[in-house]
């Protein structure tokens, strides 16, 4: 009987062991993951007090690769500006209806993409960085993104994004590139 009970309590103090190790790397995975996406049908919506929104979009199918696209998102936001000073960190990809996600691309490659698909109007690439720094008349911030993903999937594109401070709790908002022919 004492053995069983010597059982029955490791079991319980091995249980309550991970528990407690646990719950922190579960709050951790909890706050790295849009677990709740609000999905709109509009392409701006709202996410904690701020205003996002797809100000341009645009897509070149390569001619050497000709299943492959490269993708120009203007993504912009407006608000309060403590409230977008706490979107350090963000999380922004493009979706499909498939449940795929592509991330920005951050290299050289992406800076070109930017310039090359781009309007010229300064736009800062990267999310973090210009997102979360508004101007000080009100305006809106904009973040120019530039991304590679499969041609077939260009009518349907979703934007999903997070900030730090918003998780688990995301947006995401249709996105329709307008194609554009490669430069001649």
């Amino acid at each position: 009987m004492r053995h069983l009970l010597a059982i029955a309590a490791a079991l319980v103090l091995f249980v309550l062991t991970v528990a407690l190790t646990g719950w922190a790397d579960w709050q951790e995975l909890r706050r790295g993951k849009n677990w709740n996406v609000t999905h709109s049908q509009q392409p701006e919506g709202e996410l904690a007090g701020v205003r996002i929104f797809v100000d341009q979009g645009r897509a070149m199918i390569l001619p050497a690769a000709p299943e492959r696209a490269i993708v120009y998102l203007r993504l912009g936001a407006q608000g309060d500006p403590q409230l977008m000073r706490e979107w350090l960190g963000c999380d922004l990809g493009l979706t499909d209806g498939q449940g795929r996600k592509w991330l920005p691309l951050s290299n050289l490659a992406g800076i070109e993409i930017v310039r090359l698909l781009g309007d010229g109007s300064g736009t800062e690439p990267g999310c973090p960085q210009s997102l979360n720094l508004p101007p000080e008349d009100g305006s809106p911030s904009f973040s120019g993104q530039a991304f590679l993903v499969p041609a077939g999937v260009l009518d349907d594109l979703r934007v999903e994004l997070s900030g730090m401070a918003t998780r688990p709790d995301a947006i995401s908002l249709p996105f329709r590139p307008v194609l554009q022919p490669p430069p001649g």
